[in-house]
């Protein structure tokens, strides 16, 4: 295991109905009378009542909300240049994200924006780290990406994708109300559950050896989501599903589950361009198609990490060879997918005319390379690519 510092100063606020403390949550940090610039999606959130009581509960603790709608699924640059300029002309002092990880995105980009000289996608490109950001704070409406306790970002720009991270846009409170999950689609059910599981499998096939407690909880959390998952599955108004959900996916993504190893990130990064490819793809269900297929390429540079993910989290039994006991771990997890509803390739996602050699070529662009468990070069990309068809 390696040296690790770790830091989580974001306060969880869990449960039915506290989105209506989020006012007194902010003064905690926020000044009196200071604006707020309130960020959301579509137009559920407004006619659902969810952004009235929470203008309700700012102007409560004299905060001023400062609305702006209209964060796509994929959120666009251009949306938060908007932001930024809108921020600025208000001077507000906060972000309030109300919905999922790519509101939550889109407001941390913003955070970061507003303070800075140059053009925010700086940050993504050019990887400069921000040295200051406003306060962000979400009230979450998606479980999914983890963003709400994360220090990461995903922000797409034309046919680019491209992350960015800072402790600086971790949001210092998060409000999760497993009841305003409860009028989801089934398509945003099963990209979350994907998406969550994705985030721990991230950290999970890592080369760092001597990991058992963080490998022990992991294990733990995948089983979690996938059977809750499934209960969602058959009833989207399950509380009690949605309280294990909600919180394994809040946690999947904050750094626990990486403690101590070097994580991979190659399939969020290939998935990155098939989104960005075709920006109407949810990102969940994207990973649905790629994961099974990265799998596939990469288990022999560590057979032991495959094995064990098949044991101890798909209930592989059984005698066999390390080999027979891994394929029948990739094909269980499959199944798992099917059982949600998920694409099991690419002409099931609406990305068959996807150019493998084009997408490989963006995917490495900056980084170089894809991955850590198993470092992935643009040729073998193209492979994973291939066998995704």
């Amino acid at each position: 295991m390696n040296n690790f510092e770790y830091s989580n100063p974001t306060r969880l606020v869990f449960g039915k109905g506290e989105e209506s403390r989020i006012g007194e949550l902010m003064r905690a940090r926020v000044p009196a009378m200071s604006p707020v610039l309130v960020v959301y999606g579509g137009g559920s959130a407004k006619a659902s009542g969810l952004l009235e009581r929470i203008s309700e509960s700012l102007k409560a603790a004299d905060l001023v909300p400062i609305e702006l709608g209209g964060v796509t699924p994929n959120p666009q640059l251009s949306f938060v240049q908007k932001g930024i300029l809108l921020a600025r002309e208000h001077r507000v002092k906060a972000i309030l994200a109300v919905g999922g990880g790519s509101v939550i995105d889109a407001s941390k980009t913003i955070a970061i924006g507003v303070p800075y000289v140059g053009d925010v996608w700086d940050f993504f490109t050019k990887k400069i780290m921000p040295t200051e950001a406003l306060p962000v704070a979400a009230v979450l409406t998606l479980p999914a990406a983890g963003s709400e306790q994360s220090i990461r970002i995903v922000i797409s720009n034309g046919d680019r994708k491209l992350g960015a991270g800072s402790p600086l846009v971790r949001p210092f409170v998060s409000v999760i109300d497993p009841e305003l999950f409860f009028t989801l689609p089934e398509k945003q059910i099963r990209a979350g559950v994907i998406d969550m599981m994705s985030h721990i499998m991230e950290r999970y096939f890592t080369q760092t050896k001597n990991t058992d407690f963080v490998d022990g909880q992991a294990e733990s959390a995948m089983k979690t989501i996938m059977k809750n998952g499934l209960k969602l599955k058959k009833n989207p108004k399950d509380y009690d599903a949605w309280c294990q959900i909600g919180l394994a996916g809040s946690f999947a993504h904050n750094g626990y589950y990486g403690l101590g190893q070097v994580e991979d990130w190659a399939s969020h990064g290939m998935e990155h361009e098939l989104s960005a490819w075709d920006t109407t793809i949810t990102h969940g269900e994207g990973l649905a198609v790629v994961i099974p297929a990265w799998m596939k390429y990469v288990w022999r540079a560590n057979p032991k990490r495959f094995v064990q993910f098949a044991r101890n989290v798909m209930g592989v039994k059984g005698e066999g060879s390390d080999e027979e006991i891994i394929r029948k771990g990739i094909k269980t997890f499959r199944r798992f997918l099917k059982k949600m509803g998920a694409p099991k390739n690419l002409k099931e996602l609406g990305a068959e005319k996807a150019d493998p050699k084009e997408l490989a070529k963006k995917a490495v662009e900056i980084p170089g390379k894809l991955g850590n468990f198993l470092p992935l070069y643009e040729k073998d990309i193209v492979k994973i690519y291939k066998l995704m068809r």
